[in-house]
């Protein structure tokens, strides 16, 4: 029996793994070919998102919650000196950054170890299980080197980690689009 080519349309879930991929990806290269501009830039864009944050809690505290006025702006004002702090500090900022992105590279890593294990039926689910081997193992070197002596240490390694991270995931998507063809069931005409 011949076998029929079939044209299926990639779903949406592949598409987007494939972009954030990418941009996990392009991130992990900045992130080695700048790596104090990438991390002086993230720790500007965290400070503006807590500084936005500190006014969103401020603004509620004002108008929603009346009673709780004080604790929004005990969080607002936290928010704010943190923000700032970022803001006009960005390489202290970076450096506890740096702490705070071992950690997560450790849990990401064992997340992705867990998911391995949910998936592990799944076609090509290995590259889960490498990406979160090779995230753990990075985190636990970003945690053992802080204080870090050099901040761009700490970068070459998050972004050795987006880098994994993204090809893992891009390879995950390809492996997802793949569909090999079967042979149709025989058809009995009674």
């Amino acid at each position: 029996m011949e076998s029929e080519s079939v044209d299926i349309d990639v779903n949406p879930t592949t598409r987007w793994l494939i972009v954030s991929a990418i941009v996990v990806f392009v991130c992990g290269v900045l992130a080695i070919v700048l790596p104090l501009t990438f991390s002086v830039g993230i720790a500007a864009l965290l400070g503006w998102l807590l500084m936005f944050a500190g006014v969103a809690h401020l603004t509620y505290g004002i108008h929603f919650q009346r009673g709780t006025f004080g604790w929004h702006a005990l969080v607002a004002g936290l928010y704010g000196v943190a923000a700032i702090n970022l803001l006009l500090n960005p390489l202290l900022g970076v450096v506890l950054l740096a702490l705070i992105v071992g950690v997560v590279l450790v849990g990401e890593g064992i997340v992705e170890i867990g998911l391995f294990f949910v998936l592990r039926e799944s076609r090509h689910s290995i590259w889960i299980l490498i990406d979160g081997i090779v995230t753990v193992g990075l985190g636990i070197v970003v945690c053992g080197h802080w204080p870090p002596a050099a901040p761009e240490f700490i970068q070459y390694l998050v972004g050795i980690g987006f880098i994994s991270s993204g090809v893992s995931r891009l390879l995950l998507a390809f492996a997802m689009r793949v569909v090999e063809p079967t042979e149709a069931p025989l058809r009995r005409n009674d």
